[in-house]
């Protein structure tokens, strides 16, 4: 069975790691839909299917030819994913202080880990950090070699989505070439960055498109075709887009036009994407250090991403939000 961090949420009776796990989920849409299998390891392998079996005709008292289909397999590893949060002693029991110090240094640190999951789960990259495990950015490019159709560029990559009517219905052609090409033709979530959700939502609400759900917190969220449309936001510094408005692409008016992208991701556990981790989310209240008059929370989750299914992810790039860019 699939248990996401909202799953956790609802069942959890430790209240020091329910509210470690409801500020993520405060911090990330994204963390509320991914499902979570535990391995018990630092990694794990995953078999795809490579070829089907051939099968064909036979005629009367023949028999049918042999096959067999082929797999190949695929090591997925684990990431060591958190951080120590210390509060100074003085500032822990300052009885003068508008809100629990340790509170507060807590909710700043999850803060950081959710921004960080976030953009590792699209940017990351073991090939230039070795620590870090492999996003879905770089995924699609292992991917795209062998189907092409996972990875899509624009058609109209000169003028904005919403600079007039032909220029919305190209967009929307192109979505709904990524919205087939998932499994099922439904992903559960369309991920960008904040420029081009907005665009997009006043290209959906014009085209009478727009539908919306609510989160478990009761905020708004906008859905196209059955899928959330999420804005990842930005990267631990609080300023930089995790999926930019700054991505080249051939064929712009200009040759360096500011382009951007959306990803499509369809969760499940053992056939689509899916989290794994080597065990859940643990937060430990260590107490006071020895070594100085310092009181220490960690919070530790070994994680990373597993792929199986290639129609389980898309990434359409060469988006031009508006025509500004």
């Amino acid at each position: 069975m699939a248990v996401t961090l909202m799953d956790l949420s609802q069942i959890e009776t430790d209240v020091l790691r329910k509210s470690v796990i409801d500020t993520f989920l405060m911090e990330s849409n994204l963390l509320e839909l991914v499902p979570w299998e535990t391995i018990g390891q630092l990694s794990t392998t995953v078999v795809k299917i490579s070829e089907l079996p051939s099968v064909g005709f036979r005629k009367i008292n023949a028999a049918y030819s042999e096959s067999t289909g082929k797999f190949s397999q695929t090591s997925e590893t684990i990431s060591l994913l958190g951080g120590d949060i210390d509060t100074d002693k003085a500032l822990a029991r300052a009885k003068n202080t508008i809100a629990d110090a340790r509170a507060i240094m807590q909710t700043l640190m999850l803060k950081s880990i959710a921004y960080k999951f976030n953009d590792k789960f699209i940017n990351g990259n073991p090939a230039s950090d070795p620590e870090e495990f492999k996003g879905i950015k770089r995924r699609i490019d292992d991917i795209a070699v062998e189907y092409p159709t996972q990875k899509i560029q624009a058609t109209d990559v000169d003028t904005g989505i919403n600079y007039d009517t032909a220029s919305r219905h190209k967009f929307l052609n192109d979505l709904d070439k990524v919205i087939y090409s998932i499994k099922g033709h439904k992903p559960d979530v369309l991920l960008m960055n904040q420029k081009t959700l907005l665009a997009m939502r006043a290209l959906l609400r014009q085209e009478k498109l727009l539908d919306s759900t609510r989160d478990m917190f009761d905020r708004q969220i906008d859905m196209y075709a059955g899928a959330r449309l999420i804005d990842i936001g930005v990267k631990e510094d609080q300023i930089t887009d995790i999926i930019t408005s700054t991505e080249t692409t051939a064929g712009v008016a200009d040759g360096t036009g500011e382009c951007t992208s959306i990803y499509a991701v369809k969760f499940g556990i053992g056939e689509l994407t899916w989290g794994i981790q080597e065990y859940p989310i643990e937060v430990e209240d260590l107490g006071q250090l020895q070594t100085a008059p310092k009181y220490r929370t960690r919070v530790d989750w070994p994680l990373g991403l597993a792929t199986i299914d290639p129609r389980s992810v898309c990434r359409l790039y060469g988006v031009v939000p508006d025509s500004s860019a």
